[in-house]
């Protein structure tokens, strides 16, 4: 499973304002994730991440199908896991008031801003998720993760701008 989100952090990173489908992909698995426990436990192990994958597949989809929706999803995704990973952090719940609150506010802010919102907080994650990978001091966590934000933020406003161009 580290690789993978490891993988997936780099493609948010640098991809995040390119592919709004996996960014909402990836929030709904993470949040997949954290809802696993709430499956009955008699049920096989695999059924965890075809929970997981269903739950992604749904999310993708729907950004597929209209833009302006799939901002305001991806924003109430990555809000509701913010408050959540800020409450409880570590923690396999989904508390439901700081879900709720946190993903109307990220699908307000996701929907006034869109691409640009969409890449800050692609960064945001993608940094997070890479400097998580690893054991390092407070200090250097810091750097390394401000340091991933700012390389990937210029390289999704450089992407940006040479579409604009073209």
């Amino acid at each position: 499973m580290q690789i993978l989100r490891g993988i997936i952090a780099g493609i948010l990173l640098f991809l995040g304002r390119e592919l709004n489908f996996l960014f909402a992909a990836a929030m709904a698995a993470f949040i997949g994730f954290r809802l696993t426990p709430l499956l009955p436990a008699q049920w096989p192990g695999w059924t965890d991440y075809a929970f997981m994958a269903v739950l992604a597949v749904i999310a993708a989809s729907v950004t597929f199908m209209n833009d302006q929706v799939g901002y305001v999803l991806s924003g109430f995704l990555a809000g509701g896991y913010f408050l959540i990973e800020y409450y409880e952090p570590e923690f396999l719940t989904v508390p439901l008031i700081p879900f709720i609150f946190g993903g109307v506010f990220g699908a307000l802010i996701f929907g006034i801003l869109k691409e640009w919102a969409l890449m800050i907080v692609s960064c945001l994650m993608g940094a997070y998720y890479v400097t998580n990978l690893f054991r390092l001091s407070s200090t250097a966590e810091i750097l390394v993760s401000s340091g991933l934000f700012v390389i990937g933020a210029l390289t999704q406003v450089i992407l940006m701008r040479m579409q604009k161009n073209d």
